[in-house]
């Protein structure tokens, strides 16, 4: 899981050209962008156009160029999926800071409907693609393509409807005394601190009062503690903690699961804890 959830762009192009990325939280002004024809460089051709749903490599988000980007399977390790394009108009260049302007206006609704939250309430980071003046000069590039991701990779299968916030039954953790979204995801074969072993969906449209998470945590996390691990959690060396939304993120958090794990704060546990008595 990632913390960068800033707006992010990133200039489409055939030459490497000077610029900085702009966007809501990316920081910074537009910087020069030198154009083919000033620069000598051949006329560019069109780059391959991405459609919604396919996913891709890295990216270079410090505003270097992009002269190619192709598809590859969401069902790999990918970095960001096409959650929306958004063709431009007009046959003038209309400038960095405009095209920043309607990417943040245009990618972030359509992200919400394709995640299902908003991306400082999810564990995707936003981004986008849109191009420069060299691009522009091709009518197939004048496009904004909207991008929802990790800039540390990793990601298998779609972002569409995965409006999760906390960890999944079966996913072991690094320490999770850190913010939700800095969790680490670990291989359950290698060296972790906590693994998942149930989750119970809460339907209430508010959050529980203390008595309602009290009794939560005891009829999911302790009483489930116990059939996994196979042994009441007062016996066992290992202790049962639990992720779920606060009063003050409830409404705004799709993700409204109490998430229950089994470990050790002091990591180096190898393998799965279910039925190890201990």
């Amino acid at each position: 899981m990632r913390t960068n959830l800033a707006w992010l762009g990133a200039v489409l192009a055939l030459c490497l050209v000077a610029c900085t990325p702009v966007g809501p939280g990316a920081g910074g002004s537009p910087g020069p962008v030198t154009s083919a024809a000033a620069s000598g460089t051949p006329t560019p051709e069109p780059v391959t156009v991405l459609k919604v749903g396919d996913c891709t490599g890295p990216l270079d988000l410090s505003g270097a160029s992009i002269t190619s980007l192709p598809a590859i399977s969401c069902g790999e390790p990918h970095y960001y999926e096409v959650h929306a394009t958004f063709p431009l108009t007009g046959d003038v260049f209309p400038g960095t800071e405009t095209l920043a302007d309607q990417a943040a206006a245009q990618c972030a609704p359509a992200f919400v409907d394709y995640v299902g939250v908003e991306p400082e309430y999810g564990r995707y980071a936003s981004a986008y693609i849109a191009p420069d003046e060299t691009a522009w000069a091709v009518p197939e590039n004048r496009v904004i393509t909207c991008l929802v991701g990790s800039a540390d990779g990793g990601l298998v299968g779609s972002a569409k409807g995965d409006y999760l916030v906390f960890p999944k039954t079966g996913q072991c953790t690094g320490p999770q005394n850190v913010p939700a979204l800095e969790v680490q995801i670990i291989d359950c074969a290698e060296p972790h601190a906590y693994e998942v072993f149930a989750a119970k969906k809460v339907t209430s449209d508010t959050a529980p009062t203390k008595a309602e998470l009290d009794k939560l945590f005891s009829s999911v996390c302790q009483a489930g503690f116990k059939d996994f691990v196979g042994i009441d959690v007062g016996k066992s060396k290992y202790e049962v903690t639990y992720f779920i939304a606060g009063a003050d993120v409830w409404k705004k958090v799709a993700d409204h699961r109490i998430v229950c794990s089994a470990g050790s704060p002091d990591g180096g546990i190898k393998g799965s804890l279910e039925g190890v008595k201990k």
